[in-house]
């Protein structure tokens, strides 16, 4: 379901649905898609990637084009074969695949990133992020919501999930307690904090008495000030800039 528009779950563009496209457009969307080419690579596990081909070819829309686990194949496939979206298991930061993303970003844009984390390493998401992945889950997410970030990541959109979204802003959020505020308000800063533990418009404006309105309104403002258009855009600053420790 979708919730409040600029401060559900980060993506890009004007998407208002919490996990990267709008879910009433969605079935709509799918009518008039084309065949989606993904490819999976795990340099570690491979094995581990049967099943997610399985699932993801039994989706009408959607054609597993290789499996891959050495970089170099992949590189070599990628010249004849038609890929729309890589899929990454990143078991451990490892520079190999960072690398590849990084040559992906620069000298492959046609083809959208999506990482799945298979281990709790904030360094990898991170580096994944600066790198130009367009998407990251994690291990134990869903096979509908690999579904999903596959549709988002193929029709422009980028997609993160939940827990990868609270731990970077919760991250940017420490920063800035660190770095202090720059140009925002003291109550603009309470609610990004609020917002990055999760709450919603009406339980932040019941913790600070205010109205619900007065709560979009301020986070309308932080957005302005900072010149960003939807959460995403403030995470990934924060990232590529540094303003996150890792």
């Amino acid at each position: 379901m979708c919730t409040e528009p600029a401060f559900s779950h980060p993506v890009r563009k004007t998407t208002d649905c919490a996990h990267g496209w709008p879910e009433k457009k969605i079935n709509h969307h799918r009518k008039h898609l084309k065949m989606i080419a993904v490819a999976l690579l795990d340099l570690q596990s491979p094995l581990l990637l049967e099943s997610l081909s399985t699932m993801l070819s039994a989706k009408e829309d959607i054609t597993v084009t290789g499996q891959f686990s050495r970089v170099s194949d992949f590189i070599r496939a990628s010249r004849t074969v038609t890929i729309n979206v890589l899929i990454i298991h990143l078991h451990k930061f490892h520079s190999e695949e960072i690398d590849l993303i990084k040559k992906i970003s620069t000298e492959m844009s046609r083809i959208k990133v999506l990482v799945i984390s298979m281990e709790n390493d904030e360094r990898a998401v991170y580096e994944s992020i600066r790198a130009g992945a367009k998407g990251l889950l994690t291990k134990n997410d869903t096979a509908g919501e690999v579904v999903m970030a596959v549709y988002s990541l193929r029709n422009g959109y980028d997609y993160f999930n939940k827990p990868i979204s609270e731990i970077l802003l919760n991250n940017y959020i420490r920063q800035l307690d660190e770095s202090g505020p720059g140009n925002l308000s003291k109550r603009e800063i309470e609610i990004i904090r609020f917002w990055g533990d999760g709450l919603s418009n009406p339980e932040i404006a019941d913790r600070l008495n205010i109205s619900t309105r007065t709560v979009e309104s301020h986070k309308n403002h932080i957005m302005q000030k900072l010149n960003f258009k939807t959460n995403i855009d403030l995470l990934k600053f924060a990232i590529k800039n540094n303003l996150i420790e890792i």
